[in-house]
């Protein structure tokens, strides 16, 4: 079977093989690179390509594993599996370090290969690997983070159809680990199959940003999509839908027991709101104790967001009890991303900490001249702290936007300085010392100390490159440049500013 990526990217064909239970070897190629993956009863056992970086040897060489010229001796020529083996027959390196590494090769070559939206495939099921080997990557999770990288208007084309149905698969949220808060926020609203145009409308989101995330969802089998492009025709799967059941009339008895449910669920919800208004820190927002791991607090967030979402009560719209339910939920939505994002929640844990000591020093100075403190929310500080960050970042960020420099800056900085070990803030804060010539090289520090604090992200590393361009620095410019497109080849303004580095050396 044969095709081209543009009509079937590598993450449907991938999805559909895997659904299959096919066994064989897609190849792919792309210009002059190529790349195989091979599959067993649907699973990914391996894959290799002939682009340099993505080599064993290459592997093998950074780590300083084997010397240059060991590897020359064994040749060039070797497929990354006999060089395995060939290294590890040398007792150059251990058979765990070598499983260790292919292991990364195959997730990075996948990586690569699931963004190309352009090339040719072809599938071959009588083609095996001749090795007896599996090689373990979480392919799940590098199709949701394909999903969420390949070009917006290439998704959108994916979706040809607004009625689609789009339903939750089953044990999906145990699955979920590193999901995005709108993610995680989608995944909650289907407790039933939805309508797409209906998911898109309820996100909140741009559609074409909003058809990008379902997309990702449903490529790594967290969401299930009623249509598919199907790459194999032979053998695709029956579309004829079933007769809906019609449901039976109420009786009395059920009206009477939908009844007492309503005022159960306002009960309930009476509870909910009272234990908010009572929680001092994010941990009792969201309910659980500072040692809950990541994936707790997510399953407590989606079972939250279920049962209180604003969108439940649509009804009760415009009246003080829903803007009541609004803000309540804004703090668990608040809470979540704060402690589902390690570095925010070590820095709010920080700032926890901070806030204990500080009412334990004023127990003891004050004693009984300032009497008994146990009711003062010392907590609170904390999350004010952190509430008030996010406050001078966004109205920094709409400054920013509408031109009031003077504004932006007085604001991000506060965010900044509130918070400074979250990278969004020091990377704005920097963006707009970089638009005054007299704090370009504060700017610079700020860009930076982002970019050290999450360094897998290329648009930071974008920002740093415009800063150097403007600052004629074009050797550091074109190397974060490099880096971004290392981190995401699809950045569109880091290839946009490259071309600008490559034309100004040209004709300077």
């Amino acid at each position: 079977m044969k095709g081209t990526l543009s009509d079937q990217p590598l993450a449907e064909l991938i999805r559909e093989i895997s659904s299959r239970n096919f066994s064989g070897t897609l190849r792919l190629e792309r210009d002059r690179a190529q790349a195989a993956v091979y599959f067993e009863t649907g699973r990914v056992i391996f894959a290799a390509s002939n682009i340099r970086s993505l080599r064993l040897a290459q592997y093998l060489n950074k780590r300083a594993l084997v010397p240059e010229k060991e590897l020359a001796r064994l040749g060039e020529t070797l497929s990354d599996l006999d060089l395995a083996a060939a290294v590890c027959t040398s007792a150059l390196v251990t058979r765990e370090q070598v499983d260790q590494l292919l292991t990364l090769m195959v997730a990075d070559v996948l990586r690569v290969v699931l963004l190309w939206t352009t090339g040719s495939w072809d599938f071959n099921q009588r083609a095996r690997l001749g090795y007896p080997i599996e090689v373990t990557v979480d392919v799940n999770n590098l199709l949701r983070e394909a999903g969420q990288r390949m070009p917006l208007k290439f998704v959108a084309a994916r979706f040809r159809n607004p009625n689609e149905m789009i339903s939750r698969a089953s044990e999906s949220i145990a699955s979920g680990d590193n999901l995005l808060p709108n993610e995680s926020f989608l995944l909650s609203r289907l407790d039933t199959p939805a309508r797409l145009q209906d998911l898109v409308d309820l996100s909140g989101l741009r559609e074409l940003d909003a058809h990008r995330i379902i997309y990702g969802l449903a490529l790594s089998g967290m969401v299930e999509r009623e249509y598919w492009h199907h790459a194999f025709r032979a053998e695709q799967p029956r579309t004829g839908k079933e007769t809906p059941e019609v449901a039976p009339p109420l009786t009395k008895t059920r009206e009477a027991e939908a009844a007492e449910a309503a005022a159960k669920e306002i009960e309930d919800l009476e509870i909910f709101l009272d234990r908010l208004g009572e929680a001092s820190d994010y941990y009792q927002v969201i309910g659980l104790s500072r040692e809950a791991d990541a994936t707790e607090i997510k399953l407590a967030y989606y079972g939250l967001a279920r049962r209180y979402h604003p969108d439940r009560f649509h009804l009760q719209s415009g009246t003080p009890q829903h803007a009541r339910i609004s803000s309540a939920f804004a703090r668990v939505t608040q809470a979540y991303e704060t402690l589902t994002e390690p570095t925010a929640r070590a820095a709010y844990d920080a700032a926890l900490e901070r806030s204990r000591q500080f009412a334990g020093a004023r127990k003891s100075k004050a004693g009984a001249a300032i009497g008994n403190t146990d009711g003062f929310d010392f907590a609170a500080l904390a999350e004010d702290e952190f509430e008030e960050a996010g406050q001078c970042f966004r109205e920094g960020l709409n400054a920013l936007q509408a031109g009031d420099l003077p504004v932006a800056l007085k604001q991000l900085a506060g965010a900044a300085r509130l918070s400074p070990r979250d990278a969004r803030y020091r990377a704005h804060y920097g963006r707009a010392l970089a638009a005054v010539g007299q704090t370009r090289r504060l700017a610079e520090s700020e860009l930076q100390a982002a970019v050290k604090l999450e360094p897998s992200n290329a648009m930071y590393r974008t920002m740093l490159a415009e800063l150097y361009f403007d600052l004629n620095f074009h050797r550091r410019a074109q190397t974060e440049l490099q880096r971004a497109l290392a981190l995401d080849p699809n950045d569109a303004k880091a290839r946009a500013l490259l071309r600008k580095i490559e034309k100004a050396r040209r004709t300077g």
